[in-house]
């Protein structure tokens, strides 16, 4: 049997683990994203969904699951919600068993409402950790997502 670990063991875990640390982090600027696009009905990760359909002129549930790093499970969940919700369109395609994703009329208003929302959140925390740290901060988490041991892991 293995000794229990000690607090001080234990506490150098949760001060030095990426995996912590991120997950932490991402709590917390998840938390205020939602809270700032709260006006608009949608949540940081519906509308990081809508940016990734909108963006994209024929976009499939696996081209969206790339683009997002959203496995296909979850992405499913969130895509049924927003077609509930009238804001896409799930049409199967004649070939194969693809499905394209389009924004609604709905869903294109409640983007652009949610947009101005965002631009808020974002101009905030940029003022907040300074443009060059902002900038800096999001190199170095593409850097991340690229450790060729993550991305072995990140195959939809």
């Amino acid at each position: 049997m293995k000794n229990k670990p000690s607090t001080s063991e234990l506490k150098k875990i949760g001060l030095s683990c990426l995996n912590v640390s991120l997950r932490r982090t991402a709590r917390l600027v998840t938390s205020y994203y939602d809270s700032i696009l709260k006006p608009s009905g949608l949540r940081i990760t519906q509308f990081s969904i809508l940016v990734g359909i909108g963006h994209e002129e024929e976009c499939s549930i696996t081209d969206l699951s790339r683009l997002t790093d959203i496995d296909r499970t979850t992405l499913q969940r969130s895509l049924e919600i927003l077609k509930r919700d009238g804001l896409i369109r799930i049409e199967k395609k004649e070939a194969g068993n693809i499905r394209n994703l389009s924004l609604t009329k709905k869903g294109e208003s409640k983007l652009a409402e949610a947009i101005l929302l965002w631009e808020e959140a974002q101009t905030e925390i940029t003022r907040s950790l300074g443009k060059p740290k902002f900038q800096e901060t999001l190199k170095i988490l593409s850097e991340v997502r690229k450790i060729p041991v993550l991305e072995t892991y990140n195959q939809v």
